[in-house]
């Protein structure tokens, strides 16, 4: 079992190193920014915050684009197909679903098998509470329980912190950290529900 856990954290070095976030055994400057990244996504967060995917958002649609990286659609064969306030939104949603095929690639080559695709089945209801629709409706229109809705802002809410922290001094740290202002409203404001 040592040996078999020895042989895929080497394997994960060798993708961190194709990747440009180690260079042998040191971490690089991107390197250190993913470190501040702990999601199930890390990687494809670090990835679409290298690559610029989330830069010509505005905030409510980061929002939305970042919950693609932390819901998870319950019968996903029975969802219907993910809908987006705007075309904008559509295409970073496509554009984060090609990133992630690509490291699914590169992890597949190393034999490994960390990452899932994206799932969007909440973008739109992120927007929407986003842009100041009330719980009501935002449950209407999902059809969820308001644990459920708070549990899942929640653990947006700490990814889209992530992004803030690790994106650097610029544009997309600003709009990350007015999302979480707009995210942080009515019922998720002053509950202790956690992940």
């Amino acid at each position: 079992r040592t040996n078999t856990v020895a042989r895929q954290f080497d394997r994960v070095c060798e993708v961190l190193d194709v990747l440009g976030y180690l260079d042998g055994d040191e971490v690089t400057p991107d390197g250190k920014k993913l470190q501040r990244v702990y999601s199930e996504l890390d990687l494809l967060v670090s990835e679409c915050i290298r690559e610029g995917v989330w830069d010509d958002l505005d905030s409510a649609e980061l929002a939305a684009a970042i919950s693609g990286l932390t819901y998870e659609t319950r019968n996903a064969d029975d969802a219907p197909a993910p809908r987006f306030p705007n075309r904008k939104l559509r295409d970073v949603a496509d554009a984060m679903g090609s990133l992630g095929a690509d490291l699914e690639r590169l992890e597949r080559d190393h034999r490994l098998k960390f990452l899932q695709q994206p799932d969007f089945g909440f973008a739109q209801v992120v927007w929407e509470w986003a842009s100041g629709a009330s719980l009501d409706d935002v449950l209407t229109d999902m059809e969820l329980a308001a644990g459920d809705f708070v549990r899942a802002m929640k653990q947006l809410i700490d990814v889209v912190a992530q992004v803030a922290d690790a994106s650097g001094g610029g544009p997309l740290r600003r709009t990350a950290r007015e999302a979480l202002d707009l995210l942080r409203h009515g019922v998720v404001s002053y509950t202790s529900i956690t992940s």
